[in-house]
């Protein structure tokens, strides 16, 4: 009698510690009892594989830093250079798996990691928690926001060198670049530690600072237009409308260090019932100083309506897209190419 008592209290002992094993983690329902909110923040997720209820749980943590607005991918190949040379840093090295980091924004992953994770067996559906040690990943934030800004500073002396010219154009708008990144990084640490990022932000050069610098240093910068041929000054008013909205300024006096000067040249010719206007424009984007061309466009083509003026206007709206298109791309190239060699 007394072994049958025992083995049934030994068949109940291993069912309580089964039921015990596939109990689901307390964290599941109520992370902050485990992970406590003034020491972590935390994301919990869930799916039918282990890789989802991870990804899921890592973009519920990351959400709190809002939507990125800034992208690697979309910077310029000076920014691209400064951050392969570990000048300019926008992230640290996380150890999230790469099936998570490829899925998501890395620069919002600073300081995330798994803690835990629980396969629930009846639900046939596992679990992840995502944490972020609050006080260890704002001073990975604070070294972050205080490198860029050295470097940030360095660019602006840098363009305060050589101003009115495109490399110290090409260097503040390095260091606005910068600004926006150390912005995005300075809000993402008020997020993890308020009084933190309030007393760095004190620290930093301020992107509405750099904004400022850049505009002024733009209007520093005027430009002698000039082209023949442009009787209604359509395409000459084209490159000008470029030219404002990168803040520079435009000028008739061939006094200015930048000139673009060309000539437009267009006849008509008639098929049946359709007019062509036939067109070439040629531009040269030079240096007047430095007595060098930075880079020249030809653009040719033709172009039909129903009578000369229809096919003249038609021509302009495709030559002032083009133009909007062509030149913008040429000019970017050239101010890339400033990145890493100043005029003398």
């Amino acid at each position: 009698m007394k072994k049958n008592i025992f083995a049934v209290f030994l068949i109940f002992s291993a069912c309580l510690l089964s039921a015990a094993k596939k109990k689901a983690p307390e964290w599941i329902i109520f992370p902050s009892s485990v992970y406590p909110s003034d020491v972590y923040m935390n994301g919990t997720g869930s799916g039918e594989t282990r890789e989802i209820a991870e990804l899921e749980a890592v973009r519920n943590l990351s959400s709190v830093f809002g939507q990125t607005v800034h992208s690697a991918n979309t910077a310029s190949k000076k920014m691209e250079q400064a951050l392969s040379d570990g000048k300019v840093a926008f992230s640290s090295d996380s150890s999230l798996q790469q099936n998570i980091t490829s899925q998501i924004e890395a620069e919002n992953l600073i300081g995330i990691e798994i803690a835990e994770y629980f396969y629930n067996s009846p639900e046939k559906k596992w679990y992840a928690i995502a944490i972020l040690h609050k006080q260890k990943t704002a001073v990975i934030y604070e070294n972050l926001i205080l490198k860029n800004d050295e470097s940030l500073r360095r660019a602006v002396a840098e363009s305060e060198k050589v101003p009115g010219t495109f490399y110290g154009y090409s260097e503040i708008c390095f260091a606005l670049d910068i600004a926006k990144e150390n912005d995005r990084l300075l809000k993402n640490l008020s997020v993890i530690d308020f009084d933190k990022g309030t007393e760095i932000g004190n620290q930093i050069v301020s992107l509405k600072t750099v904004e400022a610098a850049q505009k002024q240093f733009a209007e520093g910068i005027t430009i002698y237009v000039s082209l023949t041929g442009d009787v209604d000054n359509r395409i000459k008013s084209a490159f000008q409308d470029i030219f404002s909205k990168y803040g520079f300024k435009t000028s008739s006096s061939r006094k200015e260090k930048y000139s673009l000067e060309g000539r437009y040249t267009s006849e008509f010719s008639k098929k049946g019932k359709v007019t062509y206007c036939i067109y070439i424009l040629t531009m040269d984007f030079a240096d007047r100083l430095e007595e060098k061309s930075l880079f020249a466009i030809n653009l040719k083509g033709r172009e039909g309506g129903t009578s000369e003026n229809d096919a003249k206007n038609r021509t302009y709206r495709v030559l002032e897209k083009k133009i909007s298109t062509e030149f913008s791309k040429n000019f970017d190239t050239y101010m890339n190419s400033l990145s890493f060699q100043p005029e003398d």
